[in-house]
Order: C-alpha cells, then sequence, then structure tokens
C-alpha cells in the first residue's frame, strides 16, 4: 500500500492531487461527511469538427464505455489534461 505524502500548505496538497491518481491511497483518505456547496460556471462552447480513423474512434468509444462516460467527455478531458501539460499558462484559472 502506498503512503499518501504530507504537506506544509493547502495549496501544495491541491497541486499534487490535482496531478496524481489518489487510487493507490484510498484506504488513507477520510470519508467527508458534511455537505460542499458546488457553484457551476456557464462556459461558453464551441463545436469542432474532428476526423479520426473509424478504428480510432470505436477504440475511443470503448474506453468511454468501460469509464461510464461519453465518448465526447473522455475526447474533452483528454485533451485538458494534455494542455494543462503543455500550456497551462493559456488557460484560464478555472479550466
Amino acid at each position: 500500500m502506498a503512503k499518501l505524502p504530507t504537506f506544509a500548505t493547502e495549496k501544495e496538497a491541491a497541486k499534487w492531487f490535482a496531478s496524481h491518481d489518489t487510487a493507490p491511497y484510498m484506504d488513507e483518505l477520510e470519508q467527508v461527511k458534511e455537505k460542499i456547496p458546488v457553484r457551476r460556471t456557464r462556459s461558453t462552447k464551441e463545436s469542432i469538427d474532428l476526423r479520426l480513423r473509424t478504428d480510432q474512434l470505436a477504440a475511443i468509444k470503448r474506453t468511454a464505455k468501460r469509464k461510464g462516460v461519453s465518448y465526447q467527455t473522455l475526447i474533452t478531458k483528454w485533451l485538458m489534461e494534455k494542455l494543462r501539460q503543455e500550456s497551462p499558462d493559456l488557460l484560464r484559472k478555472h479550466d
């Protein structure tokens, strides 16, 4: 079992949790019992045309089904993960 690191600040912890898979640490995490309000903000979205090979799209759809999300959501998630890696300075703070 992996040992969850300790953090000096909440900011340091947030940065770590945003970039690591927490699955190996699940036994160490405490279940939150209090209600945490979530405020969703509306952002402008734009459709794009994306051409993929049939086998690539089929693999993406199968992966999305395994994860229980739509293939569009999965593609968006993957693109945002890569954008955060490659050009985090180009993203707005709440993206």
